[in-house]
């Protein structure tokens, strides 16, 4: 089990955890606070510093698959289990709700995602 140290709270008051990466939904970029919000399957979020860029490469240089699918969001393609094509975005839960975690794409971000599926469309619903 990989895992990344990260912080529970934006300020780091709660010191450092530990992460398991499988854990991870997606990376999210917040041009506020300058800090990578990391979204889990379990609806919990965590912090970290650093670019989204970099990130990703880090996450895939270690064996996992992310993409960029838009300006702001790095999606953990493997974890992904729903596409909606109208609305561009990834679940990752089965029988979401609309409170559900879901992380939003662009256009092109919404067709490279789905051509990196690859194999696993069979297990992924499309909407």
């Amino acid at each position: 089990m990989k895992s990344l140290s990260v912080t529970k709270d934006l300020d780091g008051l709660s010191g450092i955890v530990q992460l398991n990466i499988d854990d991870i939904a997606f990376l999210e970029f917040d041009s506020r606070s300058g800090k990578i919000f990391i979204h889990t399957i379990e609806d919990r979020i965590f912090y970290t510093v650093g670019s989204l860029k970099y990130w990703t490469m880090v996450l895939n240089n270690s064996g996992y698959r992310f993409f960029v699918a838009d300006r702001n969001n790095a999606v953990h393609i493997d974890k992904i289990v729903e596409m909606n094509g109208l609305l561009k975005v990834a679940y990752f839960q089965t029988n979401r709700t609309n409170a559900s975690k879901h992380c939003t794409m662009s256009k092109s971000g919404y067709k490279e995602v789905s051509e990196l599926l690859g194999l696993r469309k069979s297990m992924v619903i499309y909407t």
